[in-house]
């Protein structure tokens, strides 16, 4: 299901809760980690000094701690996120049931979202922005703070509500969610003393002194407790700040309306740059498709047979595809090819710090049928990077290759971006010593024409390197 709603309907929808309609969300990607460790840590607020903050509940970056930096986040990357690109330090206070009790997230669920892009697009989170949200010296309800009982009515700023056994009957379901500030004054990376993000109004415009909008950060923190049958929200406790009691540093608790959250950016700068500028800007969901690292074409082109056969396409915006191999041969009738070469993109250094990912090479590219309205299978080709160049290459002289297919697509009429696997070949491609690969794109064999979009469009073909894990919600 793709929920397609902004903040508490998106979150209230993905847990089958009915909440009013609200404003919606043109692009979004989300994240589902797992819980890491607890710490009464805080790299923001209290950086470089450990055991003197709140006890806090870390998920993502798994090395998260007082001393956490945007350079340690990214050189310890072993994150409990189900994308390895997402090495964010994401933490919030401890809980502690009305019985005493200290619980943990069973998980958090990260909503990326963008509205009005076509107005006001969004700019990629830059390297070591920290965000924070809620307050830790709330005393009541918080406009970015929400809190759910999964059997109840949806999402509520407001704590007068006792949780029941959620519809499943297993467990007790409580979901805090903290809506961070999305509008950068494009200065202050630091959180701390600074102001350094705000709120964007409801059309998605930020203020003059923070221009620069970024995706809104929606963490949703879901607390599974099977242990209880009922839960009354109004007294939940959570963690606050130690103060030295009789010569001893004491843990304090407070209310829910304590409530808030802490983000320290640890994504990959490409899978940054590709969430804005290639997804949400798009006015995209694209939740399993952010990379760890990517490369746009760089060439690409078109080569088409009989009449064509000494003209070069190397500057247009549209590539075209077509083929026929009916009767005679397909040497025959019109033949139009596209032609793209990427770079590799690199596994990552620290591989070994992803146990139980799953990286795999992608092509993306944005096509459709511009014949008819059927849908059938296209075939990538692959050929050799070397010896060419997309402003001379024609027919004639174009590098030789077999009609044998490393990957194919099943595709419609539909302009659309799609994804093709090619990770098999890339992989021998590597192992070949190579540092690039190039593919022709032949077409559905009857003689339909496919349009693809070339580098010069503005919507690239992207040859990506995606790494997932499983992180189950209970």
């Amino acid at each position: 299901m793709k929920c397609r709603f902004y903040f508490s309907l998106l979150l209230a929808c993905c847990a089958g809760i009915s909440v009013p309609s609200v404003q919606a969300a043109d692009g979004q990607a989300n994240v589902v980690c797992s819980f890491s460790h607890m710490k009464p840590d805080d790299a923001i607020l209290m950086p470089g000094m450990p055991g003197m903050a709140m006890s806090h509940d870390f998920v993502g970056n798994r090395s998260t701690d007082a001393f956490s930096t945007a350079e340690s986040l990214l050189l310890h990357s072993g994150t409990t996120c189900n994308n390895a690109a997402d090495s964010t330090g994401y933490w919030a206070p401890t809980m502690m049931l009305p019985d005493g009790q200290v619980v943990n997230p069973a998980y958090i669920k990260i909503y990326y979202q963008a509205n009005n892009v076509a107005q006001y697009p969004i700019t990629a989170y830059p390297h070591g922005l920290q965000l924070l949200a809620g307050d830790h010296r709330g005393s009541g309800p918080n406009p970015q703070v929400n809190f759910l009982c999964a059997n109840g009515n949806g999402y509520t700023h407001t704590a007068d509500q006792t949780c029941g056994l959620r519809s499943a009957g297993d467990a007790v379901q409580f979901n805090i969610a903290v809506m961070f500030p999305n509008c950068w004054d494009g200065v202050n990376l630091k959180a701390k003393g600074t102001k350094n993000a705000v709120y964007s109004d409801n059309s998605g415009k930020c203020p003059a002194d923070h221009p620069v909008k970024i995706a809104s950060v929606n963490m949703n923190i879901a607390y599974v407790l099977p242990q209880i049958q009922s839960l009354d929200v109004s007294k939940i406790k959570l963690s606050l700040d130690p103060q030295m009691i009789d010569g001893q540093l004491t843990p304090l608790w407070g209310s829910i309306y304590t409530a808030h959250g802490d983000f320290m950016n640890g994504w990959t700068e490409d899978a940054t740059k590709f969430m804005a500028d290639r997804c949400m800007n798009y006015s995209m969901e694209c939740s399993t498709n952010i990379p760890y690292s990517y490369t746009d074409a760089e060439a690409d082109t078109y080569v088409s047979n009989q009449t064509d056969a000494e003209n070069n396409y190397g500057s247009v915006p549209t590539l075209l595809v077509q083929d026929d191999w009916r009767n005679s041969s397909r040497d025959y009738h019109k033949q139009m090819l596209a032609l793209i070469k990427f770079k590799i993109p690199a596994l990552p250094p620290n591989v070994d710090d992803y146990p139980g990912v799953s990286f795999k090479y992608k092509i993306r590219i944005y096509n459709g049928n511009i014949s008819d309205t059927s849908a059938f299978t296209i075939f990538f080709y692959p050929t050799t990077p070397d010896g060419w160049d997309e402003n001379t290459v024609n027919w004639n002289n174009k590098p030789s290759f077999k009609y044998t297919a490393d990957a194919s697509l099943y595709m419609d009429n539909v302009q659309q971006f799609r994804y093709v696997d090619v990770d098999k070949a890339v992989r021998a491609a590597i192992a070949a010593g190579q540092t690039e690969v190039a593919y022709y794109i032949g077409g559905e064999r009857t003689g339909r024409t496919i349009s693809v979009e070339a580098k010069e469009s503005g919507k690239p073909p992207v040859l990506m390197l995606a790494g997932y894990q499983k992180v189950v919600e209970p």
